[in-house]
């Protein structure tokens, strides 16, 4: 027996098996069991949505054995003959194909002709608006006196296209394109039939891909079953569709909110050697910021998205970084970046240039925050809030206190620091300038740069740094809340970061100290590469030797 693919396999039977068009189907069945039938309809919207489908729906109800009725049974000659295209009271016309007059004038012809076996003849033709104008002037007379035994039904994805002549006379109905939740519970529902197994990532992801089309999303699932098998994961998803990976999204938001240039051009370079498709870039980067833009302006809106607990965690983080403002913008670029790629100039070259515009672009500032900061009376010249530059003043430094520290032990409590932009500085900055800080830092003080470099930074906010230390450090972390040692720390994160920004201390049990070992004294994996990341010396050793951490190693 021949493979039946799955669009064609699960194509649905029923009105109530069109997935997520209850307000058309609903309508349609009103309409059938109170006798209220037009002689026209129009049925608009994207492809793979169920036009065509919910046309033949409609002329089985006619024209079943057990009908009119809104459940067709399909059981019957009738049923089966339309079900498998062969039945003579239903005529599919491709008016694609059929776009001339004289094609209309033989369908005019044959409308006076009684059904062979059922009650209505139905004329469905796809495609409506690549009728001629000549087509549809002769379709006119027919479609507004029509035989009683005769339905048409009309489908287009560009209602636009077709003369108000033809809109007047049939009754419209607007096919929504289909969410990626419905979309993906749909394919969950036919992978269960199917008896495959498939991650909830996967089936977001090809749901994603598929842009609203059932149609697309079951194509896409059947190519990724014949790749993956019965058990498919959001990874070979992307391997079989060659979609862009979501962490490469995430990486390259950061890379530009923390303006480097560098590590956003070598994710391109990253794209590109893994033959990730320039155009799935830019659109999953545009719909990436999109889903920014709609947490950063109202995080409530966040349940429709269809996100899951880790995706919304990340997004709402990475939304933070930026002013709204600011999103709307990258999001321009990315538009005149698709536009750019249909110039004919080189893809890469495009992407990359574009990758350096967004890197190196500017912060919105609102024009409350420049007469803010006009008015600002604290000294620092109107610069503090929009360059997030300051002028350095006496006992300006901030607050920094754990929370395992007693109250009398914390430093001198100082006046609020001024907020910057978070596009100025927000947390991508301080991490990606966290080593060059440490470097300033040891020419000052190699001990306060050791001790420094144990720590973890864990967040930014209120303009200050917030640094985690294992338990192990606990010590080292006393030494640096010292009066002296804070003020050597604050003023090198000023010079560096050229900001009025300061940093507060916490000890953590979850942490874990590279330096230690355990009681077999040996070193875990993970603390090895622990030690590596926070060693530039080391650091620099494996990436010249192209090496790789495969294990543990005795500590003598």
């Amino acid at each position: 027996m021949s493979y039946l693919v799955f669009a064609r396999k699960y194509r649905p039977m029923l009105f109530e098996d069109v997935v997520a068009q209850e307000h058309v189907t609903t309508t349609l069945q009103n309409a059938i069991r109170n006798e209220r039938v037009a002689s026209g309809y129009l049925f608009c919207g994207p492809r793979g949505t169920g036009k065509t489908t919910t046309a033949r729906i409609l002329a089985k109800a006619l024209n079943c054995g057990e009908g009119p009725t809104p459940t067709p049974c399909g059981k019957c000659s009738s049923c089966t003959e339309i079900t498998s295209g062969s039945s003579l009271d239903v005529l599919e016309i491709d008016a694609a194909s059929n776009t001339g007059v004289d094609d209309i004038r033989s369908l005019r012809e044959n409308v006076r002709y009684l059904p062979a076996s059922g009650q209505k003849r139905v004329y469905i033709i796809d495609e409506i608006h690549r009728l001629s104008g000549a087509a549809f002037d002769a379709l006119l007379k027919t479609l507004e006196e029509p035989p009683p035994h005769v339905i048409f039904i009309f489908a287009t994805t560009e209602p636009t296209k077709v003369p108000e002549t033809i809109l007047s006379r049939t009754q419209r109905f607007d096919f929504k394109r289909v969410s990626a939740i419905d979309l993906a519970r749909h394919l969950g529902n036919i992978a269960e039939k199917e008896k495959m197994i498939v991650e909830a990532g996967a089936l977001k992801t090809v749901a994603r891909k598929a842009d609203g089309s059932v149609r697309d999303a079951l194509s896409l699932l059947d190519q990724i079953a014949a790749y993956a098998g019965e058990k498919i994961t959001e990874a070979d998803v992307i391997a079989a569709l060659g979609l862009v990976d979501s962490q490469l999204l995430f990486d390259f938001t950061a890379a530009i909110a923390a303006r480097d240039s560098k590590t956003a051009l070598g994710l391109i370079d990253t794209a590109f050697q893994a033959g990730v498709d320039v155009n799935d870039f830019v659109g999953e980067l545009m719909e990436h910021f999109r889903l920014l833009m709609v947490l950063r302006a109202d995080p409530e809106l966040a349940s429709p998205l269809g996100l899951t607990g880790d995706d919304m965690a990340r997004l709402t983080e990475q939304a933070g970084y930026f002013q709204i403002g600011d999103i709307i913008r990258l999001m321009k670029m990315g538009a005149d970046l698709n536009y750019d790629l249909k110039s004919g100039l080189d893809h890469r070259l495009v992407l990359e240039v574009a990758a350096v515009k967004m890197a190196e672009m500017e912060a919105t500032v609102r024009l409350q925050e420049v007469l803010t900061a006009l008015k600002d009376p604290t000294g620092t010249n109107g610069r503090g809030d929009l360059f997030g530059q300051s002028e350095k003043k006496k006992d300006d430094r901030p607050v920094a206190i754990r929370s395992d520290q007693p109250e009398t032990s914390a430093p001198e409590t100082t006046p609020e620091i001024a907020g910057t932009s978070p596009r100025t500085l927000n947390l991508p900055i301080i991490k990606a300038g966290w080593e060059a800080f440490l470097t300033i830092l040891r020419e000052k003080s190699q001990m306060l740069a050791s001790l420094l470099s144990m720590g973890k930074v864990r967040g930014f906010e209120n303009n200050t740094i917030k640094a985690a230390f294992g338990t192990a450090e606990a010590t080292s972390v006393q030494v640096i809340e010292k009066k002296e040692n804070y003020k050597t720390i604050t003023d090198c994160l000023r010079e560096h970061f050229r900001a009025n920004v300061g940093i507060s201390f916490d000890v953590d049990e979850s942490i874990r100290s590279p330096q230690r070992s355990n009681q077999n004294g040996t070193m875990s994996r993970d603390q090895v590469e622990d030690l590596v990341e926070k060693s530039p010396r080391l650091k620099k050793l494996m990436e010249k030797v192209n090496g790789e951490v495969i294990g543990m190693r005795k500590i003598k």
